[in-house]
């Protein structure tokens, strides 16, 4: 990919809009659950209440992640095609009409299956580290679509699949924006358990809401992280490009040099 196409301040902004949009989700979207499924009551500790705005979120932990995965699924779907668009060389797509919507949705399915792939992958991996074998099985498959949803769909959606996951370390701005927020998710993902097994007793303890608000937090870090990279590196290669003399200036250094020696 030419590395004009990827505009770093575009990219600082567009991912600090997404990072909104990915905690809203999680945050304002379940509070729709009473309305759907009747009065939300604190799940556990009632002689210590939580804070208010936490219970139609906590309440449903199941219906919760329902309606996370759902804003996910639109907020990825967005961002798949901004990444997808940085990643499309000077040549432009020439689909129009009937072409350009058949091309949207074969890449829109080639997505949603490498998702479900993936979320087959991640339920797999979850039941291997600790996840209970005997019981919350949907909590842990809804938890490996979270999970899938964030680190697959917009890397397919930008790249096809097979993609970046075949090649080795991310070397321009574009494979860092995709490869370093999966990365993120997934350690979040992995020290969002710490809190479940503590005596504490709160509501928020509950599987899996620890691990899929980390997962998220780790996303939008991950994402932070690779705009940094990127800004720093065109930092030093601008400063490198400015010790070096040009060659007119060099050239001219010669003959100077040459002519206090004569």
């Amino acid at each position: 990919m030419p590395k004009d196409n990827f505009n770093l301040p575009e990219y600082f902004a567009l991912h600090a809009y997404l990072s909104a949009l990915l905690c809203g989700a999680f945050v304002l979207l379940p509070r729709s659950t009473p309305w759907l499924m009747g009065s939300t009551v604190q799940s556990s500790s009632s002689d210590r209440p939580e804070y208010a705005f936490l219970t139609p979120i906590t309440s449903r932990p199941l219906a919760t992640m329902l309606w996370d995965i759902a804003g996910m699924l639109l907020c990825m779907s967005w961002w798949g095609s901004i990444m997808r668009r940085w990643s499309q060389t000077s040549t432009k797509s020439t689909a129009t009409g009937e072409a350009e919507i058949a091309e949207r949705i074969g890449r829109d399915s080639e997505c949603a299956l490498a998702t479900v792939g993936g979320s087959c992958l991640f339920y797999v991996l979850i039941l291997g580290l600790g996840a209970p074998l005997d019981s919350y099985h949907v909590h842990s498959a809804l938890l490996a679509l979270h999970i899938s949803v964030l680190t697959v769909w917009p890397v397919v959606h930008a790249l096809g699949f097979p993609s970046i996951y075949e090649s080795g370390t991310p070397d321009s701005p574009l494979e860092r924006a995709l490869v370093y927020p999966v990365i993120g998710s997934l350690l979040g993902a992995w020290l969002g358990v710490i809190p479940i097994p503590l005596d504490w007793d709160r509501p928020w303890q509950s599987y899996p809401l620890t691990p899929a608000v980390s997962s998220i937090l780790g996303f939008i870090a991950g994402g932070f992280v690779s705009w940094l990279h990127s800004a720093l590196l065109d930092t030093f290669d601008e400063v490198q490009e400015k010790q070096q003399p040009s060659p007119a200036a060099d050239a001219a250094s010669r003959r100077k040099r040459k002519a206090k020696r004569t």
